[in-house]
């Protein structure tokens, strides 16, 4: 009886099932020390200089925080060289791209992204009675600008591009983004989720800040959940021409960001060396565990993110369990159809030695038993 009380589209959800919880699995398995390399956190935390504007923002929790986010948007604005007026903040990039469904999408639009890909862009379109459309990604697991092209008619109403993508850390070249940008029409809006954009460490490389600048009808999505390491507070933000702004501005909570996150966001942004010496890490120690797999006989996607895309060539939920006695956690893609591929966060030197040898044990016992 009490499903009969539901709203009908959520019957259609799948709970969104996130990579378990370090206390979960301590208590679980009475571990004292666990590494999670399964939701893609900056591994060296937020900038000391965030932590410490928190920290001054937590003594005055008791008041609502400025519900514009104003100071951040104009620090957003200046940095991008766009207007004040351009950008909304909110909850996290997931609980935007929630404001963006909701804004946009009526019953029978279509909304098209490729798949493998993040689940909230089916997960929102069902929620408002929109149509999935999911074009399978390229062979080299690419985003298929060809095949999104094919699908798009005239109850197409968003498309989603996840760039990089999630699991899969590849990227659309710029060139081809464009391209296809000028073949869309004009009413359809493309949803850039740059969640990952600033790892992609390419000069010259155009994201969505330039593409809004050129007039394309375009949103770009980013957060401080990834480089940033403020993925605790929950803050993110989205871009875009005034008009496409003003209904998700329409939709959002009152109070989106609360005032722990605004201050440690700001203080993130300024903080430049921070933020370098994040990305050097990150490059660094990538290239050192693409080489431990594939000495382990791993076949590993070209990554412009903070995480690796394994093709572990065996079943990897049962290694990913073993992994977690060890006190690994890393994340399964199962989900997404592919039995035999792992997404695996880029930790620090001592977590990504310890994954190494943590994975030398599990392969040496699961090949004798």
């Amino acid at each position: 009886m009490t499903r009969e009380l539901w709203r009908s589209n959520v019957t259609q959800l799948k709970p969104y099932i996130p990579g378990k919880a370090i206390e979960e699995v301590k208590r679980e398995l009475g571990l004292e020390d666990v590494i999670r390399l399964a939701s893609n956190e900056n591994p060296y935390g937020p900038s000391p200089k965030a932590v410490e504007a928190m920290q001054k923002a937590l003594l005055e929790s008791q008041l609502y925080p400025e519900a514009t986010s104003g100071e951040l948007r104009e620090k957003l604005g200046a940095l991008y060289n766009l207007g004040t007026d351009q950008f909304l903040v909110a909850n996290g990039a997931d609980n935007i791209i929630t404001l963006v469904g909701t804004a946009y999408i009526n019953p029978s639009d279509e909304i098209i992204y490729c798949t493998p890909t993040f689940a909230a862009y089916e997960t929102i379109t069902l929620l408002m009675g929109g149509i999935p459309v999911a074009v399978p990604l390229n062979e080299d697991y690419t985003y298929n600008l060809e095949g999104i092209l094919a699908s798009t008619n005239e109850k197409t109403k968003l498309i989603f591009i996840c760039n990089p993508n999630n699991p899969t850390g590849t990227i659309v070249e710029d060139d081809k983004l464009e391209a296809f940008l000028k073949q869309v029409p004009p009413h359809v809006i493309v949803v850039l989720d740059e969640a990952y954009v600033e790892f992609i460490g390419r000069e010259e490389y155009r994201t969505g800040v330039d593409f809004v600048k050129a007039g394309y009808q375009v949103m770009f999505i980013r957060t401080f959940s990834k480089l940033y390491g403020l993925a605790g507070t929950r803050i993110g933000y989205v871009a875009a021409r005034k008009e496409y702004i003003e209904p998700v501005q329409a939709v959002r909570e009152p109070f989106a960001a609360n005032r722990m996150a605004h201050a440690g966001a700001l203080a993130a942004l300024d903080d430049e060396a921070y933020k370098n010496k994040s990305l050097q890490e990150n490059k660094r120690e990538m290239a050192k565990l693409m080489k431990e797999f594939q000495s382990f006989g791993y076949h590993v996607t070209e990554s412009y993110a903070n995480f690796l895309f394994v093709d572990m060539k065996e079943d990897v939920i049962q290694l990913s369990q073993a992994l977690m006695q060890e006190g690994i956690l890393i994340r399964p893609c199962a989900a997404w159809g592919l039995k035999t591929h792992a997404r695996i966060t880029v930790g620090t030197p001592q977590q990504n030695e310890r994954l190494i040898e943590a994975l030398q044990k599990v392969n040496q016992k699961l090949t004798t038993t």
